[in-house]
């Protein structure tokens, strides 16, 4: 799925996340709220019962307990389909994870100049081709999009015109 934007345009997975990351995340979710409740409850549940002081050990229980949770419930809330942005206006390729609620998050980012091919590669055991980025002339690839050879044949000649100044036969684009 390719939305155009001011700046370039975003490729977005038409797949959903694997299941194993959404159970990952789910799982830090319920982890983050438990151990977020244990936190308040080490600290105001003694006071409540017990006529005695916060003391040393439960406040610091308690803050390592509210890191914790807060780390597990941000990762749960970390978005698990990547995105690549072409960003046309400062020529340069973004990898984006955005969150659940639409912030992003970005992976990396690399120049055009940098990407020395754009190219279909088969996947094993598959029907399905990849769009592929070659980071300059090492074995360094960012997968684009996944699909048919038809649906990616438009996508790798657009990006190749962009990001090389190919046009789709191959022929470099006159000045």
């Amino acid at each position: 799925c390719i939305r155009d934007s001011f700046w370039g345009y975003k490729v977005r997975s038409r797949y959903g996340a694997p299941v194993s990351v959404m159970f990952i995340q789910a799982l830090c979710f319920f982890l983050g709220v438990c151990l977020l409740t244990a936190a308040f409850g080490v600290l105001v549940l003694p006071t409540l019962f017990f006529d005695g002081g916060a003391g040393f050990m439960r406040v610091g229980a308690a803050a390592f307990m509210g890191m914790a949770a807060a780390y597990l419930l941000w990762f749960a809330s970390r978005g698990s389909v990547a995105e690549v942005h072409v960003d046309t206006k400062d020529r340069e390729i973004r990898e984006v994870v955005p969150n659940r609620v639409g912030k992003p998050s970005i992976v990396g980012v690399y120049a055009f100049d940098a990407i020395g091919g754009v190219f279909l590669e088969v996947l094993e055991n598959t029907d399905q081709l990849q769009l592929v980025l070659r980071y300059r002339d090492t074995d360094l690839h960012i997968s684009v999009a996944l699909g048919t050879e038809a649906q990616l044949t438009p996508l790798r000649d657009r990006v190749a015109r962009d990001l090389l100044g190919m046009s789709p036969t191959g022929a470099p684009k006159a000045a």
